[in-house]
């Protein structure tokens, strides 16, 4: 089983290491069945991000021992990278990357300007040539519906698209009905929105397991004051997945 959706680094006030977050997942794994996931580092939502930071979260992540379990990362690329005129194809040469995140929640992508256009098609084909992944952040905001990119969606087809969080989902039903290469995932979804998927997707394989941890921990903590541990927070995110084997 893989979690399409993980995070490490810099989340407002708190700094999650990778080796804290890959330990818990590794030592769960019996339970969850977890055996491979991809990750991001949210420090790229930071205005002092820089990609040679990030690289070197990643490099100490990757060098991280997991005993029977796999991690790749996803290359989190942001508009300010495409106004520093960083080539994509070129800094994805870095590391074993799954595939990359975009999140035009955090970061504003604006398709008139030539550079993020020039960019996001970059993004789109290396994506295409290699067969990697897409992860988009997706929600109700215009910016972020799950329709922003679909004009990427139809030209790069061998681009594995995920809309992350299933967000709003009728529209996210929608696209994964229309496209072949567009998939949803877990990660915020609820056992209720989970079953309207289920009932209305006509490829259930499409919706893959994503549980944006630790972030669910950081808002069940700090917005809903819940005492919960890292390791439990995982374990419950991961119920999800007893829901998608039945």
């Amino acid at each position: 089983m893989i979690d399409y959706h993980i995070h490490i680094g810099q989340f407002n006030e708190i700094y999650y290491n990778s080796s804290k977050i890959f330990s818990i997942i590794e030592r769960l794994s019996s339970k969850t069945k977890i055996n491979k996931f991809y990750y991001s580092s949210t420090s790229s939502c930071r205005d002092d991000a820089e990609l040679i930071k990030i690289e070197e979260e990643i490099n100490y992540a990757q060098n991280l021992i997991l005993n029977g379990i796999k991690a790749y990362p996803y290359l989190w690329f942001i508009p300010k990278y495409a106004e520093q005129r960083i080539n994509v194809a070129s800094a994805a040469k870095s590391f074993d990357y799954c595939g990359i995140k975009l999140h035009p929640a955090g970061q504003i992508w604006d398709e008139n300007n030539s550079t993020h256009l020039k960019s996001l098609h970059q993004i789109f084909r290396w994506a295409n040539d290699n067969k990697k992944i897409i992860l988009i952040h997706c929600g109700k905001q215009s910016r972020t519906l799950p329709s922003r990119f679909e004009l990427f969606f139809s030209e790069y087809k061998d681009a594995k698209i995920i809309l992350a969080h299933s967000n709003p989902i009728q529209e996210t039903i929608e696209m994964i009905n229309k496209y072949e290469n567009v998939f949803s995932d877990t990660a915020f979804v609820t056992q209720s929105k989970l079953e309207t998927l289920y009932s209305k997707i006509n490829d259930k394989t499409k919706i893959l397991f994503g549980s944006d941890f630790p972030i669910t921990h950081y808002y069940s903590t700090h917005l809903f004051l819940e005492k919960k541990t890292l390791k439990q927070e995982y374990l419950d995110n991961c119920n999800l997945i007893k829901y998608m084997q039945e």
